[in-house]
């Protein structure tokens, strides 16, 4: 009797009358929407966001705008028993005050009951033992039962602060067939609302008044669901969003500054690092150290700058308002390890310490690319140090392990640096490096003998090549220092043999990596009765983690801008003669370039190539000519010279 019952139980949780929220509308509106986006599983049908503003009081009892953020979202399944994770972030500035699923979804095409409805779940989002923060996630796993199927979700996010609201993308990780943004600015507020990135979309504008307010209205239609890619740039450089800057209000009749200009923001950093009280005498025998005997200031500089490298761990920590104070330069000190802030803070009062012109200093990386005409938290991601020897500014990455004085990280070259003087501060740039500066330069001479092909190998690493060599080099284990080594100038090619391999000295950051040795390349030696053919090209570029497929959504995100340089001899024996030498490559486009060609004189073959990436950037416009590019690149690599035996 039971087993019949769960039978009929479960004939009866089959038949779709029960349990699909859907109607032949849904079908109808699932299968023109498929057509649209072919390769998604659930698309939203509409996705309104509408956010307001009201006064009230942070934790140190200022007066701040907070806002809300109401958000109501209708997915519609585009396959059979689809499913998908809808999920929203909060933290201390904060909260997630609804998150729902309706019992009763009201659609284009009527009213229906939502069988769909499941549970939240909320948890920390980070998982990292490099990053520490406060960032929370709530979550609904939902489920379709069938094609067409409907759901949807209404939130509500509460911001205490509306410094802490700064960037509305229109696109999310699901597609939309409709998205709406309102943003209702009361009159008491002065509300900057600045566009990106909207040229390449067709997003409609609309400006009403209601009630003693402006309502912004935003519209776009059919936005695809961003991808996760390797090597992107950050969301902002492509896609199109909004932020938002309170510059004014009103507060119990009294105007108040928000983010006017850059002065503000720099007031409001100030006001935070001056929470963060630091004994500098607990650092002072250190500095003594560090600095004794050392011949000038620039080598103090090196020696302070260094030990924070080497010996402060990184970890990111943001928690509230901790994500802005900066830890006491005493407790980064102690602890050994510290977030950029820590860290940065550590290395200032260290400088000053030992009678230098330091000062901290706000930045953001290149995964941002704003800068301090827009006076927004969302310029910033980063904290250096400055030193100011000789007039000149330095600025000092402790974050960045490895690199030596005077060279900076490319995640920082170019950007605006808010550099805090007090009372006063300075708006500066850090220095854009010549991409030749990054070089990796392979040397080779060969020699042919009875159909023998060997020589040497000398690899030279300068810049940003030698510093990430370090940083990999350094991690690892001793007994896999050594293979690292010899692996190096074998290329990752099964055909080369490695002997003999000596370096330099790998424990000096300031000079470059050099890694040589005797290579046998006879594998690369092909022999017809007196015909010889030889590929001397041993080192080709790895270009297949940056060829785009027919869905990559954004531009290619580069370690740096930099240069690969190969300059390869060979010697042949008396009598044999070059009968034909590849052709030369010359091609050029702006973020990219190569030259390469083979020339003989006497018993000498001699092969150069250089290729270059202008820009650390490949764009999404140009990846067509990438792709022919790289083809013609890799054909060039692939060339053999046709030598004549006597």
């Amino acid at each position: 009797m039971k087993k019949s019952l769960k039978l009929l139980l479960f004939t009866w949780l089959l038949v779709p009358g029960f349990l699909h929220a859907q109607t032949d509308d849904d079908i109808y509106e699932a299968n023109r929407l498929k057509k649209v986006f072919p390769d998604d599983r659930v698309v939203a049908t509409s996705l309104e966001e509408e956010y307001t503003f009201d006064r009230g009081r942070s934790e140190d009892k200022l007066p701040v705008v907070t806002a809300t953020q109401n958000t109501g979202i209708t997915f519609l399944a585009l396959r059979e028993r689809a499913s998908m994770q809808y999920y929203d972030f909060y933290n201390s500035f904060c909260k997630i005050s609804s998150f729902k699923q309706l019992e009763k979804v009201k659609g284009m095409f009527g009213t229906k009951k939502n069988y769909n409805v499941g549970y939240a779940i909320d948890r920390s989002a980070s998982s990292s033992d490099f990053f520490s923060d406060d960032s929370r996630v709530k979550y609904f796993n939902i489920r379709f039962t069938g094609y067409g199927d409907v759901t949807r979700v209404e939130t509500e996010k509460k911001f205490f602060d509306s410094k802490y609201l700064t960037s509305i993308y229109f696109h999310t990780w699901f597609p939309a067939k409709e998205r709406i943004v309102r943003i209702v600015v009361p009159d008491w507020l002065e509300l900057d609302i600045r566009e990106f990135n909207f040229a390449d979309y067709k997003i409609t504008k609309s400006k009403t008044q209601e009630k003693n307010s402006t309502v912004y209205t935003f519209k776009i239609l059919n936005t695809l669901g961003v991808k996760s890619e390797s090597r992107s740039m950050g969301m902002a450089y492509t896609w199109p969003h909004l932020v938002l800057v309170v510059k004014s209000f009103t507060y119990d009749g009294k105007k108040e500054k928000g983010f006017g200009d850059v002065g503000d923001l720099y007031n409001w950093y100030k006001y935070l690092y001056a929470k963060c009280v630091n004994d500098p005498a607990e650092l002072k025998a250190k500095v003594t150290e560090l600095t004794a005997g050392k011949p000038n200031d620039i080598e103090k500089v090196k020696s302070i700058f260094y030990w924070v490298q080497d010996n402060i761990r990184y970890i990111a920590f943001e928690d509230g308002m901790a994500g802005f104070i900066p830890a006491t330069a005493q407790e980064v000190f102690k602890t050994k390890y510290g977030d950029c802030k820590g860290m940065a803070n550590l290395m200032t009062e260290m400088l000053k310490l030992a009678g230098l012109e330091a000062y901290m200093t706000w930045i953001g990386t290149r995964h941002i690319p704003y800068d301090y005409t827009l006076p927004s938290l969302a310029v910033d991601n980063h904290c250096i140090s400055t030193v100011i020897v000789g007039g000149k500014e330095y600025y000092l990455d402790g974050t960045e392990k490895y690199i030596p004085f005077g060279d900076y990280a490319w995640r920082i070259q170019g950007k605006e640096v808010l550099i805090g003087k007090g009372d006063k501060y300075d708006v500066k740039k850090v220095p854009v490096m010549d991409k030749d500066k990054n070089k990796i330069l392979t040397q080779t001479t060969f020699q042919l003998k009875d159909n023998v092909l060997k020589g040497h190998v000398k690899v030279t690493l300068s810049g940003e090549e030698r510093t990430g060599f370090h940083q990999f080099y350094h991690e690892l284990p001793n007994d896999d220092k050594k293979k690292m080594i010899d692996r190096y100038l074998e290329f990752g090619n099964r055909n080369l043999i490695v002997s003999n391999v000596k370096t330099s000295d790998l424990n000096n950051r300031e000079i470059p990596v050099t890694i040589e040795g005797d290579i046998d390349l006879s594998n690369y030696i092909i022999t017809e009765d007196k015909e010889v053919y030889a590929g001397i090209d041993f080192f080709p570029e790895n270009l297949r983690g940056i060829i785009p497929d027919k869905d990559r959504q954004q531009d290619y995100s580069l370690h740096s801008a930099h240069v690969m340089q190969d300059e390869t001899e060979l010697i042949l024996p008396a009598g044999y003669k070059v009968v034909s030498l590849p052709a030369a490559i010359s091609e050029k486009a702006n973020d990219y370039e190569v030259q390469g060609s083979y020339t003989v004189k006497d018993n000498k073959v001699t092969f150069k190539k250089t290729l270059s990436f202008n820009t650390g950037r490949i764009r999404k416009p140009d990846f067509e000519n990438w792709k022919a590019f790289a083809k013609k690149l890799k054909d060039f690599n692939s060339n053999l010279i046709l030598i004549q035996k006597p």
